[in-house]
């Protein structure tokens, strides 16, 4: 794998406010190896003259779901191949937009995670959360109410993305299962959702205590965590009851509830684009106005959340859960989402640092250091005074680097 040399870029470093000038960079296979306003010998390396542009770490998003074709994640009755296909065209216009690592929220498994491996198929780095748990009747049971099973005769969510478990041992042995099959973490679902003209619809909070406290058991076993969909109070709080680490969505909590996500260390991950992204296809979709009244309210609650959160020092992370090719489209539009909650330099942190310390990937992503995988972008204007220009990847992305490989260049070799 060949090296390269980034000469005159202005980089953006952890714990610095403002774009950092006259830098050179040096990547030797996957790895950046050197991070120095000093003169750097290229030797064997490629010369990229960046001319005065900005290097940044690549962006990762916290809450991905790459196998849907639709906003509907029931997509059980699709084909194997269409699902495939999905994913694929998902991943590359991910890594496009500028996401090079992303956490896999419910319904991606080995065989993708393979593709990706291996190189038959090109997107970010991918943590894949395997089938996301949920209890019967929960949110994630896409059944009707005259649906018992699958079409292939299973007791199933009529989903990929999800499977149905109820009772402690049960619990343990599907946590276990996705495990073994190469989960980086594990995903539930401990409220329903707000697709619905209710605040959690169908439930306000999901599994027992004892439930919840197995599946994050089996997960720490390995070395590893739970991330919860969790979007009303009494869920959330049971959530951390039980030791869960990320808490997905969490528009409807307390002040006090989010207290209690600062005192646990837990992570809070909203999700803005999603919802704003459903009330813009709301026509087409045939959502009833009731469904789109409560996604506003909920987008509205959600800011007051996120102003909690800021104000007690609750580490932010950055995810969009969007569903299908067409919604992936909006994927860079969740940092111009908080363009008017937060600071650029905050936002920028929740896509980089903050994400890499929630995969447990501290000074391996997210950052420009020695050592640090080679995930890099090169910017046409500063994300840190104005993150806007991140949500114009193809107008504004001149260089995309993953592990060291170049997958998009518009710039010059010197």
């Amino acid at each position: 794998m060949p090296g390269y040399l980034f000469r005159n870029a202005n980089v953006v470093l952890d714990g610095k406010a403002d774009l950092q000038p006259s830098f050179n960079i040096l990547v030797r296979e996957d790895r950046i190896a050197a991070v120095t306003h000093d003169p750097i010998e290229p030797g064997d390396a490629s010369v990229i003259d960046v001319s005065g542009r900005t290097v940044m770490p690549g962006l990762i998003d916290a809450h991905a779901h790459i196998t849907g074709l639709s906003l509907s994640p029931k997509n059980l009755v699709y084909p194997q191949a269409d699902l495939v296909m999905a994913a694929t065209n998902y991943l590359r216009s991910s890594l496009m937009a500028g996401f090079t690592t992303i956490r896999e929220a419910g319904g991606a498994d080995y065989t993708i995670a393979h593709l990706l491996t291996t190189g038959a198929i090109i997107g970010p780095r991918m943590f894949y959360s395997g089938r996301a748990l949920t209890q019967t009747g929960g949110g994630a049971d896409f059944r009707r109410p005259t649906e018992l099973t699958d079409p292939c005769g299973h007791v199933s969510p009529l989903s990929v993305m999800s499977v149905i478990v109820d009772g402690v041992d049960k619990v343990r042995e599907a946590a276990r299962e996705e495990l073994r099959k190469g989960a980086a973490q594990l995903k539930i679902f401990a409220s329903g959702g707000v697709v619905f003209p209710a605040e959690g619809h169908p439930t306000r909070y999901e599994f027992s205590h004892a439930e919840l406290v197995a599946i994050v058991e089996e997960a720490a076993a390995r070395g590893t965590y739970v991330m919860a969909h969790a979007y009303t109070d009494d869920a959330v709080r049971r959530c951390l009851d039980a030791g869960v680490r990320s808490i997905e969505h969490g528009n409807f909590m307390s002040r006090q509830t989010m207290a209690r996500v600062a005192e646990a260390g837990a992570f809070y991950d909203p999700t803005f684009i999603s919802l704003a992204q459903r009330v813009e296809t709301s026509n087409e979709m045939n959502l009833p106005a009731s469904i789109v009244d409560n996604l506003r309210r909920t987008i509205d609650r959600g800011k007051q959340v996120y102003a909690w959160a800021r104000e007690l020092g609750v580490s932010i992370a950055l995810g969009t859960d969007l569903w299908g090719p067409e919604a992936q489209k909006s994927q860079p539009r969740e940092l111009e989402q908080r363009a008017d909650l937060d600071s650029p330099v905050n936002i920028l942190r929740s896509a980089t640092v903050v994400n890499a310390e929630l995969l447990m990937q501290r000074d391996m992503l997210g950052t420009l250091a020695p050592g640090a995988y080679a995930d890099l972008l090169i910017v046409d204007g500063n994300p840190l005074s104005d993150i806007r220009v991140l949500a114009r990847p193809e107008q504004t992305l001149k260089l995309i680097m993953k592990g060291g490989v170049i997958y998009k260049n518009e710039l010059a070799d010197a």
